[in-house]
């Protein structure tokens, strides 16, 4: 409806009012962003929450389901997080319950953002391994300690201040990740930034 408006009204605009098309036009420009902008949002959210991913599977292309998740997450990372994607040259596509992909790969992102305080960095790279795809999502955040770093997908554990964390993110997405046949791995320093590494079947 929006997207219809205002393209109606550049077309009013072109016909009727030629002295204010150059005026206006950045101001239909910065709406028409925004409104392909809402519609990405929308769509990586219908992904995120299908109803009808319990028992099957689909083909994923999963450097599009980082890249949604990345959206979902765009209002926290604007401005002050630098996201470099290494992504292999082609797609990769995965079997995987589709919503469950993308709240784990949401949960481990939605760490790594809250761990930089301030301005940083969140590298994400994803390479083929024989018959599996790895992905590695680093930041330079606040990192965790050796003694905790076994502790972080335990139910309920978290390092985080009271209220701002159930402590369940990161056990839920190691489930989810070894309900698909994968593995996932941390490797963290206080004050050095984690480093998650994530291994995924892809089953022909």
């Amino acid at each position: 409806f929006i997207h219809g408006g205002v393209s109606a009204l550049e077309d009013y605009v072109k016909n009727h009012l030629t002295d204010h098309h150059d005026p206006l036009s950045p101001l239909i420009e910065i709406i028409n962003t925004g409104v392909t902008r809402a519609a990405s949002i929308v769509e990586g959210l219908s992904h995120y929450s299908r109803s009808d991913n319990v028992h099957k599977v689909f083909d994923c292309d999963i450097h599009k389901i980082i890249d949604n998740c990345l959206l979902m997450l765009d209002n926290k990372i604007k401005n002050r997080i630098l996201v470099e994607r290494n992504y292999a040259s082609k797609p990769i596509i995965v079997k995987c319950k589709e919503g469950k992909m993308h709240q784990a790969f949401l949960n481990v992102l939605t760490n790594a953002v809250q761990a930089i305080e301030g301005n940083g960095t969140i590298s994400i790279s994803t390479a083929l391994q024989q018959n599996a795809i790895g992905v590695t999502i680093c930041d330079d955040g606040c990192g965790i300690s050796k003694k905790d770093i076994s502790k972080v997908t335990d139910p309920f554990f978290t390092t985080k201040d009271p209220g701002k964390g159930t402590g369940l993110g990161l056990s839920i997405t190691q489930n989810i990740i070894h309900e698909h046949g994968g593995s996932i791995t941390f490797d963290s320093e206080k004050n050095a930034g984690t480093t998650v590494n994530i291994l995924i079947p892809i089953k022909n």
